[in-house]
């Protein structure tokens, strides 16, 4: 999962760039919200009962995350910051210079469609704040500029991959779009099939993008 860098971090501590000990504590309050959020959804999610999960006082929680809102912000980011992270060590470490876009394309596929099949628990808590959380004026805080961030690196492949003429001439953007809501389907998908054939999945998922990009012979 590509991660879209927010202008502004969500969940730093009061002081300044948090240490190692609060780093640590962060993740595990994270981690303890993403139980708390399969458990109780968005709307049942509160401070005290992160604590509760996590064997702390509400206090230690507000000390990291000013409230409800800037955890569940947070745990978001670092759903998508974990994904990247697994992209970057387990697959995209393994290509070189010779990679083609047509690579870095199956790559990107592979990549997010093992993180969300490996880590259910994560991707549902990530879809219930996405899907419910709202700032002030009622509006998604996870909207249009949010997609539109995790559709950027796609494009980006995509023309580049026009432009070594590998790919056929389509819409880089609108390619984009469907690469990721098939990412999001397959999310459905793995929440909602206990047996589901993921590797079967990927790789009709790949092998359609491959079809549906790549130019005539």
């Amino acid at each position: 999962m590509q991660d879209p860098r927010a202008a502004s971090e969500p969940g730093r501590t009061r002081g300044g760039a948090p240490t190692f000990t609060e780093l640590s504590r962060r993740r595990q309050l994270v981690d303890c919200s993403i139980a708390v959020l399969g458990e109780q959804g968005y709307s049942g999610t509160t401070l005290s009962r992160v604590a509760d999960r996590a064997g702390v006082s509400k206090g230690v929680v507000s000390y990291h995350f000013t409230s409800k809102s800037d955890l569940l912000e947070a745990t978001v980011h670092d759903v998508f910051a974990r994904g990247r992270e697994y992209a970057e060590t387990e697959w995209f470490a393994h290509l070189d210079d010779s990679a083609t876009p047509a690579d870095l394309l199956r790559t990107y596929l592979e990549s997010n469609l093992a993180y969300i099949a490996a880590h259910p628990d994560q991707i549902a808590a990530a879809i219930e704040i996405i899907r419910n959380h709202r700032g002030a004026d009622g509006s998604l805080i996870f909207g249009p500029p949010w997609s539109g961030s995790l559709r950027e690196p796609l494009e980006e492949i995509f023309k580049a991959g026009q432009h070594e003429g590998l790919f056929r001439p389509f819409a880089p953007g609108v390619m984009a779009t469907a690469v990721r809501r098939v990412i999001d389907g397959f999310s459905f998908e793995v929440l909602g099939t206990a047996e589901l054939d993921t590797a079967a999945y990927t790789a009709e998922i790949v092998e359609l993008f491959d079809r549906a990009t790549r130019a005539a012979p």
